[in-house]
């Protein structure tokens, strides 16, 4: 989500390249039962224009339940992550991801 506007629904495997507005966002991920940004993972992010961002989602296993998290990576951080990261399908993107989103068919390269 981007502040309360849901830009995808994520999957494990896969990424997705959104090209957003200049300016602080705060990003958050949680449960598709919760299509909220209450609870889950946040990370606020002061995007400039020109510049590629990479953030990570997942799921941080606790001793009971499970936390969900978003970082920021490093381009090759991202890339050693991603190895094998398909691009996102277009039916997991959600109203406000549609007109926002970049397609790629291979995982971004590092400048």
């Amino acid at each position: 989500m981007d502040e309360y506007d849901q830009l995808a629904r994520l999957t494990p495997g896969y990424f997705v390249t959104f090209n957003l507005d200049p300016g602080p966002h705060t990003f958050s991920s949680n449960s598709w039962l919760i299509a909220r940004p209450e609870g889950g993972g946040h990370l606020e992010i002061t995007l400039v224009a020109g510049q590629h961002y990479y953030i990570a989602t997942y799921l941080q296993p606790l001793l009971l339940v499970s936390n969900y998290r978003l970082e920021q990576r490093t381009c090759e951080e991202a890339t050693q992550d991603n190895v094998n990261a398909k691009p996102l399908d277009r039916k997991h993107l959600k109203n406000y991801g549609q007109p926002r989103v970049f397609v790629e068919t291979s995982f971004p390269a590092c400048p």
